[in-house]
């Protein structure tokens, strides 16, 4: 990876939540990366990335569509779950590069439509350039 050009790096989904999101992370591990699922103060939250086929997704397009394909499909006692999360973000990662020029994502409308019919918020999180011994 060229440190000098910005990148996209992965999204996250981030839920928190009143009770134990255990269940829904045993489901999620299926098709994504467990980050962090644990308590965290007085909640409990759940970090996942998407994988496909054992291969972290390149483009944010295509994380989001696979996530949302996972989420629609779920057994009704798991999305009851996801619904009841008191937060549930998408959370799209950059690394901003030294000298880039501009980098454009885009997400399709139809992506966002389902994004808000799960009541899922949209963050974008931009990286500074980072030396390899500071990362």
């Amino acid at each position: 990876m060229n440190p000098k050009r910005a990148t996209f790096l992965n999204l996250d989904m981030e839920l928190d939540s009143g009770t134990d999101l255990a269940p829904l992370g045993e489901h999620l591990a299926k098709s994504g990366h467990i980050l962090f699922n644990g308590r965290v103060k007085r909640a409990y939250r759940l970090c996942v990335e998407p994988v496909f086929r054992g291969k972290f997704i390149s483009t944010p397009s295509a994380c989001t569509v696979q996530f949302l394909d996972v989420l629609e499909q779920m057994p009704a006692r798991l999305r009851k779950m996801f619904r009841e999360c008191k937060r549930r973000v998408f959370d799209y990662g950059f690394d901003g590069g030294l000298e880039s020029p501009p980098l454009s994502a885009a997400l399709e409308n139809e992506h966002l439509a389902r994004m808000a019919k799960l009541g899922i918020e949209v963050r974008i999180t931009v990286y500074p350039y980072r030396k390899a011994s500071d990362a």
